[in-house]
């Protein structure tokens, strides 16, 4: 297992790129982009299994930064707006060098980060109104659960991925919202 300031923060960046992703993944107009963002997803992923104390094959994450590249490489296809997919391929860039090569970003840089971009989404979409609120919302969130790792930090990795899914499914529907409904607001 992680020491826990490690462990936090890993688990806090995974959840921040894993929930803006589900942005991300609707856009995906092809399977081809698709599979580039599930190599990404798929490294950040390895995080929860990482944090339950298995190995991560080094090839996993190096994967998921190339697809990471790449997948920016086509961010016009996605049409969702630019500043928003530069930002979440630097949220995952940070997060993955974090994970893999321990290259640390502050917890406030993350968050910062989350929220600039999440802003472009919502200026630039017109069903993402509030997702800045609604990211702010979720950050708290994950903070108030991760207050929990030092103590039990299997079950608070476990609620905090269990939520982070919750929350990706709502980013999705910033992005092709369902009619009559809005993305819920995070716990």
């Amino acid at each position: 297992m992680q020491d826990v300031a490690r462990g936090a923060a890993l688990a806090f960046n995974a959840s921040v790129v894993l929930r803006i992703g589900g942005a991300v993944f609707v856009a995906c107009p092809d399977d081809r982009l698709q599979s580039l963002y599930y190599r990404v997803d798929a490294g950040l992923r390895a995080v929860w299994r990482h944090l339950r104390g298995s190995d991560i094959h080094p090839r996993v994450v190096r994967e998921a930064e190339d697809a990471n590249r790449a997948l920016g490489e086509q961010a016009r296809a996605l049409c969702l707006p630019a500043e928003f997919l530069r930002g979440y391929r630097d949220l995952a860039a940070a997060a993955l060098a974090h994970f893999a090569r321990h290259e640390t970003v502050s917890q406030d840089e993350m968050s910062a980060l989350a929220l600039e971009t999440v802003g472009f989404l919502e200026a630039g979409v017109d069903s993402a109104r509030d997702a800045v609120a609604f990211e702010r919302s979720c950050q708290a969130a994950t903070e108030a659960l991760l207050a929990g790792w030092a103590d039990d930090s299997l079950s608070t990795m476990r609620e905090v991925r269990r939520q982070t899914d919750v929350w990706a499914l709502s980013y999705q529907r910033f992005v092709t919202p369902e009619p009559g409904n809005d993305p819920d607001v995070a716990d």
